[in-house]
């Protein structure tokens, strides 16, 4: 774990002192919060037998290429479903995401709003068979302790009055 110290002079010249956690370093192929909300839906999704994960997001989601890499990192099949229509050529995070075999499959913004729906989902599940599904942002239950393990690791580096996160989907400020 890295904290970079940030150079803040109004935050200096108050005795505050500003650190960034560099977790986009963490691992080489998952940066930041994303390995964090997929380490336990991977194990999730070997314990309950899945080959194939099936996710969504948009064209320029780092959570996407996020599943794509750790799919050919753990030897799964990966889906995504993409908000929006198919673009060429594909723009880099896409382009990512295809090259670590991800299939990519367009939905328009109407279909992509139903992706909580559970007859959508069975429906998606019928067309491309078996799948554990991650929700849009790796937001889910067993996102949360992946995420909640980031406190830990920082209170055992250093002492701090408060966190701040960034936040998409709010999975790793809920963890």
């Amino acid at each position: 774990m890295i904290l970079q110290p940030l150079a803040e002079p109004e935050a200096a010249r108050r005795g505050i002192r500003l650190l960034l956690l560099r977790d986009d370093l963490a691992h080489p192929a998952l940066p930041g919060n994303k390995w964090r909300k997929l380490k336990y839906n991977l194990r999730e999704a070997r314990h309950q037998g899945h080959d194939t994960l099936l996710t969504f997001g948009g064209a320029f989601s780092n959570h996407i290429a996020a599943v794509a890499t750790a799919g050919r990192l753990y030897g799964l099949r990966t889906i995504g479903l993409i908000r929006g229509e198919a673009m060429a050529p594909l723009n880099p995070t896409l382009a990512r995401a295809t090259a670590d075999g991800m299939a990519l499959r367009y939905l328009t913004r109407s279909t992509y709003r139903r992706k909580q729906e559970p007859a959508f989902l069975a429906e998606l599940l019928r067309e491309t068979g078996p799948a554990y599904l991650i929700p849009e942002g790796g937001s889910n239950a067993l996102a949360l302790p992946g995420c909640a393990e980031l406190v830990a690791e920082l209170a055992a580096q250093t002492s701090f009055d408060y966190l701040c996160v960034a936040c998409g989907t709010g999975g790793t400020l809920a963890g």
